[in-house]
């Protein structure tokens, strides 16, 4: 069984977008005594705009070998190979944990949105892993992880 959900950022977009857009009207407007220059207007919007585009949306994929995580435009990219799938379980991350790619106490964490994840404890080559992956429906990705990688080992 495949799974594909794409989720979008909305907080990243809803922070990012008044900025932006305040910058532009800070530059063509010339706003307060020291106007902002081209130069540093190019390069600031340049650096938010690209955090946008490389944070607006994650997408999760999941077919029957792999486990694809992807931001954005699809700069940044992770795919987890499961070899034997331990354990899954949805849980709710804390507030402090935030959002995009953190490390916590329990492994890594991938999210975008809320906090509801499907927390995965799984062997991939020889070594033990545990992965959390936000989603906004985490009852259906941890079925699907659990019918395609059922108690499977590789002989």
């Amino acid at each position: 069984m495949t799974y594909r959900k794409a989720q979008t950022g909305w907080i990243m977009i809803l922070m990012l977008s008044p900025i932006i857009i305040l910058l532009y009207f800070t530059y063509e407007y010339q706003w307060g005594d020291n106007p902002l220059p081209l130069i540093p207007f190019f390069i600031i919007s340049a650096v938010l705009l690209f955090a946008l585009a490389l944070f607006y949306q994650l997408s999760v994929e999941v077919d029957r070998d792999h486990i694809k995580v992807v931001y954005g435009i699809g700069l940044i990219r992770f795919k987890f190979t499961i070899d034997e799938l331990l354990e899954t379980r949805v849980i709710r991350t804390p507030w402090y944990y935030g959002l995009g790619i953190r490390i916590t106490p329990k492994g890594m964490l991938y999210n975008i949105q809320g906090f509801k994840a499907v927390e995965l404890k799984f062997i991939s080559k020889g070594k033990h892993k545990t992965v959390m992956i936000g989603s906004s429906e985490p009852e259906r990705l941890q079925r699907v992880l659990e019918e395609n990688f059922k108690k499977r080992t590789w002989d």
